[in-house]
């Protein structure tokens, strides 16, 4: 599966993306403990967005590997 990681969450990582192996479907807040085992806790606050096939996704979804996964800190506006 490839992950998309966008503004600072995309600089702080110093990736774009990565693919990773899922065993099976996973839920959302199941993939953010592994990239948060993966990277630290400090990249993946619990504002953090995920956004699967370019839709918000809460903790529960459930992930298939075909999807689109992408994870962004929230947008601010002024």
């Amino acid at each position: 599966m490839k992950i998309l990681y966008f503004a600072s969450l995309k600089e702080s990582l110093k990736l774009s993306s990565e693919e990773i192996i899922l065993a099976t479907n996973i839920t959302t807040a199941q993939l953010k403990k592994q990239l948060i085992d993966r990277h630290g806790e400090h990249h993946f606050p619990n504002n953090v967005l995920c956004a699967i096939n370019q839709e918000i996704a809460n903790d529960p979804v459930i992930i298939n590997e075909v999807d689109e996964v992408a994870f962004y800190p929230p947008v601010t506006g002024g």
